[in-house]
């Protein structure tokens, strides 16, 4: 009987590496493809959007735990018949049942950030400016 147990807890000793490496695996592979649908999406969304409406914004599309999506679009919150174009438009890029399920399509609005001015810099050199000669000798 004890040679039984002892047998049965080596078995389970020498295999368990293996099945955690196997689990490991199997959970790099479903993130890979998690993630390849994610992209996959986000492309498809962003062709969308830009196709209807040029290349005003960039959506991110990630995937939720309950196997929805979440598209976090930033848009000009001060114009909104851009916003209504952008989610009609992203919503489309989906399939029938992600948009029909309740909770399988989240589309979450940020304000998207306006465009800093930027000045043109001018290099001078420091003599320059006082009419001297440029030259370090």
């Amino acid at each position: 009987m004890q040679s039984v147990a002892l047998y049965t807890l080596s078995v389970v000793l020498v295999l368990s590496p293996i099945a955690l490496i196997v689990g490991l695996l199997q959970l790099a592979g479903w993130r890979q493809r998690t993630r390849l649908a994610e992209i996959t999406q986000q492309i498809a969304v962003t062709d969308a959007v830009h196709a209807a409406l040029g290349a005003i914004v960039s959506p991110v599309v990630r995937r939720t735990l309950g196997r929805g999506w979440r598209v976090t679009i930033p848009v000009p919150l001060d114009r909104p018949d851009t916003v209504s174009q952008v989610i009609e438009t992203a919503s489309r890029a989906f399939g029938d049942e992600d948009r029909t399920r309740p909770g399988r399509l989240q589309i979450v609005l940020t304000q998207q950030e306006r465009p800093v001015p930027r000045r043109s810099n001018v290099l001078v050199a420091a003599g320059a400016a006082r009419g001297e000669s440029v030259s370090w000798i």
